[in-house]
């Protein structure tokens, strides 16, 4: 079998969803306005079964980053303008309507990374405090039929691009490709998905 090479996240967007995903984890919080995970997202949902497959036991927050403009070298650090969404995503749970839940934690999540303790929560990657952080009600029909209200957080940040970056503050990878050498023999060719520590919580 042979071995995948590192992939070298330093100086991407994976890097800085990564840093901003640690800075969020204390909103699992406790219940009501408890999610079950936060974790990256590779980006905007683009259907309800979407949706409906990141969502699990009382609800999640997935963060994704949009784009990055200016990027230049400021003050020794390679900084660039980064746009990230963070999507709360909840159910029916400890008694009270996803619709409630959804837009309390999600005004919450707005105050704090509008907040002075968020820069410093961000670490070394924040090289700017946050700007033009909005909230923004994502509920439809569609959503509403399957059980789940969203919401998104949106907001943009001067990031330091050349952070070296802690391998142990990723999220867990959930699939495996395994790919075995021909050599004259038979290939072998597999995604192996990986049991996730939550799933076994699922709903």
């Amino acid at each position: 079998m042979t071995s995948r090479p590192q992939l070298d996240i330093t100086g991407t967007t994976l890097a800085i969803t990564a840093a901003a995903v640690q800075a969020l984890h204390h909103f699992q919080g406790e219940a009501p306005n408890q999610v079950g995970s936060i974790n990256r997202h590779k980006g905007r949902f683009a259907s309800p079964d979407a949706v409906k497959k990141e969502v699990t036991h009382y609800g999640v927050i997935r963060v994704a980053a949009l784009n990055v403009s200016n990027v230049r070298r400021e003050a020794g650090s390679v900084v660039g303008l980064v746009s990230l969404v963070a999507f709360v995503m909840t159910t029916d749970h400890f008694g009270h309507h996803r619709d409630e839940r959804a837009e309390v934690i999600s005004s919450q999540l707005a105050l704090f990374i509008a907040s002075q303790d968020w820069t410093p929560a961000f670490g070394r990657t924040a090289y700017k405090p946050a700007d033009r952080v909005t909230a923004q009600n994502l509920c439809t029909e569609a959503l509403d039929d399957i059980g789940v209200a969203i919401w998104s957080v949106s907001w943009q940040q001067e990031c330091r691009l050349n952070v070296p970056v802690d391998l142990s503050s990723l999220d867990d990878f959930l699939t495996v490709q395994l790919d075995t050498p021909d050599e004259g023999s038979p290939t072998l060719s597999a995604t192996i998905n990986v049991q996730h520590p939550n799933d076994k919580d699922t709903q």
